[in-house]
């Protein structure tokens, strides 16, 4: 009986890992596929797999130090993607009862500083002036959570000079033109979305100018190039006086 429940429990224990490594791997892989999207600025699709990727994990949350990095890593990319569609309500570090950040996720509270300072930009000027309120003291949770953390260092020391700029407009000064929220963008069976990106706004023909004096040159193929040897070859040139 003993030579039978030696095997027995080692079998029942490598029975176990193996459920476990498979189950870790399809998270790995979940994962994967969320960043891709996140990559390739599918800002929708990845907020909607991030979504899906943690309501799958189960006891994976419950490991020490995997389960920790994976549900981390799947709020960083629903941060993100929010962050890239506008949705800034969205992004909210977690706070005590007394308002301050508890938040550890330095991605996250970086996220929702950036998000308060993209919202202070209004044309109201006092509206703007209580929200910058808002991103300096968010941009200094950061920095109480991270010293070293440059970019939140950086951020905070541009919306410190901001809000100063608001604060006291020189004579004649007008605020700048706040660029308009981008509409809603369906992602299927486009390679990238429309609008303002992590790489900037996309860029395109001034709006009054006419396109129809540029012309398009397709180079020909190579049975095309065969026909007219001599196409694309300028004539001889002729010296003037």
């Amino acid at each position: 009986m003993k030579s039978i429940a030696g095997p027995l429990v080692i079998a029942v224990v490598l029975a176990l890992a193996g459920a476990a490594s498979w189950t870790l791997g399809q998270t790995e892989q979940r994962l994967a596929d969320v960043h891709r999207q996140l990559a390739t600025l599918q800002f929708v699709a990845a907020g909607a797999g991030s979504t899906e990727v943690e309501q799958a994990l189960g006891f994976e949350q419950r490991l020490p130090v995997i389960g920790q990095e994976a549900s981390s890593d799947v709020r960083d990319v629903r941060a993100t993607s929010a962050y890239w569609r506008s949705d800034y309500p969205s992004i909210a570090p977690q706070k005590d009862a007394g308002g301050g950040v508890t938040d550890t996720n330095p991605t996250v509270v970086f996220l929702a500083a950036n998000a308060a300072f993209r919202a202070s930009q209004s044309s109201d000027r006092l509206d703007s002036l209580r929200k910058l309120d808002t991103a300096v003291k968010n941009y200094a949770d950061v920095l109480k959570g991270s010293p070293g953390h440059l970019d939140a260092a950086y951020n905070f020391e541009y919306a410190v000079r901001l809000r100063e700029t608001l604060a006291h407009p020189k004579p004649g000064a007008k605020m700048a033109a706040v660029a308009p929220k981008p509409a809603a963008v369906d992602e299927s069976g486009a390679d990238l979305p429309a609008g303002p990106t992590l790489h900037g706004r996309p860029g395109g023909p001034p709006p009054a100018a006419n396109m129809n004096q540029f012309k398009i040159v397709i180079p020909k193929r190579g049975e095309e190039r065969k026909d007219a040897p001599d196409a694309g070859k300028g004539g001889a040139k002729i010296r003037k006086g």
